[in-house]
């Protein structure tokens, strides 16, 4: 990271052309992130801080700031923060399946209550 003690990265807003203002601070093993959208001012994690620390370059408003976004994932290779984000890809992808088990018990009791069945 050299003397950079942080990145702005500017990212596109859903509901505005105004961007956001994402701002990563260092240190050596560590990374603080702030945005300055709505859910940010109230230390929630927000989708820009969380599609900034998962690398995807979509958000990025100004896509020449794809240099600085690769600096900030080098970075949070020295962090426990894809791990984190690995065990939540995971953990969607099991309740994504839990939903569609949900879904097909439900036809099934619809089928056999509302005599359905073929």
């Amino acid at each position: 990271m050299g003397a950079e003690k942080y990145i702005e990265i500017l990212a596109k807003s859903s509901s505005s052309d105004t961007p956001y203002v994402v701002r990563c601070y260092f240190e050596e093993n560590k990374i603080s992130v702030f945005c300055s959208c709505r859910a940010g001012d109230n230390r929630i994690l927000c989708k820009h801080v969380r599609r900034i620390i998962a690398g995807d370059d979509s958000i990025l408003y100004d896509i020449n700031q794809k240099n600085e976004l690769e600096k900030i994932s080098n970075h949070l290779q020295k962090t426990q923060i894809p791990l984190l984000l690995s065990e939540i890809n995971k953990s969607e992808d099991l309740l994504e399946e839990a939903k569609r088990n949900v879904d097909k018990a439900k036809k099934k009791l619809e089928n056999v209550v509302l005599n359905k069945l073929k």
